[in-house]
């Protein structure tokens, strides 16, 4: 942090900043807990995006049921900030990792996702050293064609193994229809998604059948949490780009408020080209160019390690100094280049916060 940012105007901070605009950001939390206050399924969002114990305690505060996390390090995180109820969607293997999980086990209530009996017998035999007892849900492939069971007897078989490892506690199944979230035609991702929820209850009803009780169906994401939220059957779900939100989600018509924005500044200006301070080190091209949203009329071209290149479409003069804010199009990678959040009122800052996970890949 430079300098002493609280109070400052957001064109005054320091370039490039990450920005949050912090009515925008309650707004959407406020939205999509109100959401399923009035549903069956329960909130479990994603930190993956935000890599913030501070918003997470903010999703809590408004009913989420729980944090779900991508990495153990998140997981770690989230726990050392007093969050208890943790989902981790992901495998977690190898010895060290395991024994990092079941010490988190030790002071929190995680679960981990499973989708390979070998693992499933590595993480008993940790829990049973170390004296606890580790929640699992089985990841069952919904179509993403990444981690999971398939459907049916494979779900089947590793299920009876789980429940009969001493140590672990089956706790339910998860599904995640990533392929689905980004489909810009809402029939066609409904349909997708559909078929893809219908694979992961038709596990619920399987083992249910086989006396296998399946408290919790896990899966969603934010461009699917009103189909996923919706289906008979499941019981969470793990949105979590909305609090933020990002230009890709807005591209395909999930309309929660944009809370994230960088600002950066130009530093050269050429006729109806300027250069800015923001590269690929502070925001991330995967899902294409970021919007400029400030000043209306340029549009961002390309970026190369620090620098990004815009090009006027009518908007007003730029000049060496001027700030410009723009829209990442992929919030969850672009956060994950910065330590800390600017967060704004009005456009005056109120509070910086950490960006604490940023970096736990382990």
């Amino acid at each position: 942090m430079n300098g002493y940012p609280i109070g400052l105007h957001k064109w005054d901070l320091d370039t490039p900043a990450l920005c949050l605009d912090a009515p925008a950001l309650e707004q959407n939390i406020s939205r999509m807990a109100k959401y399923f206050a009035e549903r069956p399924a329960s909130l479990r969002p994603h930190s993956k995006t935000h890599k913030c114990p501070t918003i997470a305690w903010m999703q809590l505060r408004a009913g989420a049921i729980g944090i779900t996390c991508a990495k153990l390090a998140e997981a770690e995180v989230m726990a050392q900030a007093g969050i208890r109820d943790i989902l981790i969607a992901n495998q977690i293997v190898g010895i060290r990792k395991i024994s990092r999980l079941v010490n988190l086990a030790a002071y929190s209530e995680v679960m981990v996702a499973v989708d390979d009996p070998a693992n499933a017998e590595d993480l008993s035999a940790a829990a049973q050293a170390k004296g606890v007892r580790l929640r699992v849900l089985l990841e069952i492939d919904v179509g993403m064609g990444r981690c999971g069971v398939a459907p049916g007897e494979e779900a089947l078989a590793l299920a009876r193994r789980v429940s009969e490892l001493p140590g672990l506690c089956l706790e339910g199944i998860m599904g995640y229809e990533g392929h689905a979230v980004m489909i810009p035609d809402f029939e066609e991702r409904r349909r997708v998604t559909e078929e893809a929820m219908a694979k992961l209850v038709s596990v619920r009803d399987l083992l249910e059948e086989k006396g296998i009780e399946v408290k919790i169906v896990s899966g969603g994401g934010t461009g699917t949490y009103t189909i996923t939220g919706n289906y008979p059957g499941v019981t969470e779900v793990q949105a979590g780009s909305y609090a933020t939100m990002d230009g890709q989600y807005r591209r395909v018509g999930i309309d929660f408020a944009p809370a994230l924005t960088v600002v950066a500044r130009v530093i050269s200006v050429r006729g109806d080209r300027a250069i800015i301070d923001a590269g690929l080190k502070t925001l991330t091209p995967e899902f294409g160019m970021a919007e400029v949203v400030h000043p209306e009329g340029w549009e961002l071209t390309r970026l190369s390690e620090e620098h990004g290149f815009l090009r006027r479409k009518g908007g007003p003069e730029l000049h060496s100094g001027d700030p410009v804010e723009l829209i990442p199009s992929h919030g969850c990678t672009t956060i994950n280049l910065h330590d800390e959040y600017y967060v704004v009122r009005d456009d005056v800052v109120e509070a910086v916060w950490p960006i604490a996970a940023r970096g736990c890949i382990r």
